[in-house]
């Protein structure tokens, strides 16, 4: 799944959830899309970070996990590490002649 799908999906479903749970909760309609949408925002905002460091890692060769798992820990200072670590090289097996 790609960034652009991760962000989408985080913000549909972070912001029908939150509505819904405030409105729940008692408040009105109207505070309940005030509050829904700040959370929101943050939410997405998050998701947006943790998903370019999977995608980060992924297009230099290293599974997606090392730069969730970056991110995760060193929030933005993790996302620079995987702009400024090189790409993984494949090691190239040279083959004997018999």
């Amino acid at each position: 799944m790609k960034s652009n799908k991760r962000i989408f999906l985080a913000f549909v479903i972070s912001f029908i959830l939150t509505i819904v749970l405030a409105y729940l909760n008692g408040r009105g309609l109207l505070t309940a899309l005030q509050s829904g949408f700040g959370f929101t925002i943050l939410t997405t905002f998050l998701v947006a970070i943790l998903s370019w460091g999977i995608d980060l890692a992924e297009r230099k060769g290293f599974p997606g996990w090392i730069g969730f798992m970056l991110v995760l820990i060193f929030n933005a200072f993790g996302l620079l590490i995987l702009i400024i670590l090189p790409g993984r090289a494949v090691p190239h097996h040279n083959l004997i002649p018999k």
